[in-house]
C-alpha cells in the first residue's frame, strides 16, 4: 500500500515558471466553474482576468512552441535507445506535433479578445480597490451574477475558449518533464539539503514528495548552480515557521529533460 504523499514544486527557469502559474489560474477556474453560486462564478471570472493579466507580459504562444519543439527535439534522439518504448514515444510526438498545430492556428495574441469587452474591464479596473466591485459600483456585474447558472457557465466558457486551448498544450508539456524523472529517496539533515545543479543540462523543475503525516513543508531556493531545501514547521499556522532540526527522509525528482 503506497503512502499518501504531499508534492511541492519549483520551476527552474522563467518558461517553466509562466507555465505553472497558468497551469494553477486554470485549475482554479475550473474548480469554481463546476459550483453553482453567483460568487462561484464571480471567482472564476476573477482566474480569467488574473491569468489575462499575466499573459500580457510576453508572448506565451510563442514560449511554448520553442518549449514543444525543444522537447520534441531531445525525444527524438532517445529512439535509437533499446530501452526506449517506441509507442509510447511515437504516441509522444505526435501529441506533441498537434500541439504545435493547434497554437498555430489561434489567431492574434492570448487574452486579447477579453480586452475588447467593457463589461470584463470595468471588473478588472476596480479588483485593485478593496471591495471596489460592491452592486452599486457595478450594477452590471450584480445583473450577471443574477443569471442562472448555465448562462453564466456558457459566458466563461466562451471567454476562457482560448485559454482552455493552451491548458491542453501545457498540461502535454509539464507532464513530460515530470515524467522524465524517477524519484529518489534523499535525506535532508537538520532539515536542510543542498546539491548542485549541472549547468550543461536543460533543468525544468525540482519535486519534492513529503509524507503527509510529517506536517511540515520544504521551502525551496534555486538558482542556475545549485539548490537547496529547507524544511519548516508551520504549527500553529498563525506562527513564524521555524526549521525543522530531525533528519527528514523525502522523495526527490530532479526533472532536466
Amino acid at each position: 500500500m503506497s503512502v499518501k504523499q504531499h508534492i511541492f514544486e519549483q520551476p527552474l527557469n522563467e518558461r517553466i515558471r509562466i507555465c505553472m502559474r497558468v497551469e494553477t489560474l486554470m485549475s482554479r477556474f475550473h474548480y469554481f466553474l463546476t459550483l453553482k453560486g453567483g460568487w462561484s462564478a464571480y471567482s472564476a471570472l476573477l482566474a480569467l482576468l488574473e491569468l489575462t493579466a499575466l499573459l500580457e507580459r510576453g508572448d506565451l504562444k510563442q514560449e511554448l512552441l520553442k518549449e514543444l519543439e525543444r522537447q520534441n527535439s531531445s525525444l527524438r534522439l532517445l529512439a535509437s535507445h533499446e530501452q526506449v518504448d517506441a509507442a509510447k514515444l511515437d504516441l509522444l510526438l505526435s501529441k506533441q506535433k498537434s500541439s504545435i498545430d493547434r497554437i498555430l492556428k489561434l489567431d492574434g495574441r492570448l487574452g486579447e479578445h477579453l480586452k475588447r469587452i467593457d463589461f470584463l474591464l470595468a471588473i478588472k479596473q476596480r479588483t485593485s480597490i478593496p471591495g471596489g466591485n460592491c452592486d452599486f459600483d457595478l450594477p452590471e456585474l450584480r445583473f450577471w451574477l443574477n443569471q442562472n447558472h448555465q448562462h453564466r457557465e456558457s459566458d466563461l466558457r466562451r471567454w476562457a475558449a482560448p485559454y482552455i486551448e493552451i491548458e491542453s498544450v501545457i498540461h502535454l508539456i509539464l507532464n513530460t518533464i515530470r515524467d522524465s524523472a524517477s524519484p529518489q529517496r534523499v535525506v535532508a539533515e537538520n532539515g536542510f539539503f543542498q546539491q548542485a545543479l549541472d549547468p550543461g543540462q536543460s533543468n525544468q523543475i525540482l519535486r519534492v514528495g513529503i509524507v503527509a503525516d510529517f506536517k511540515i513543508y520544504p521551502e525551496i531556493s534555486a538558482g542556475k548552480h545549485r539548490y537547496s531545501i529547507r524544511f519548516l514547521n508551520p504549527m500553529p499556522i498563525d506562527n513564524v515557521p521555524s526549521q525543522i532540526k530531525d533528519d527528514i527522509p523525502f522523495m526527490l525528482s530532479r526533472c532536466s529533460l
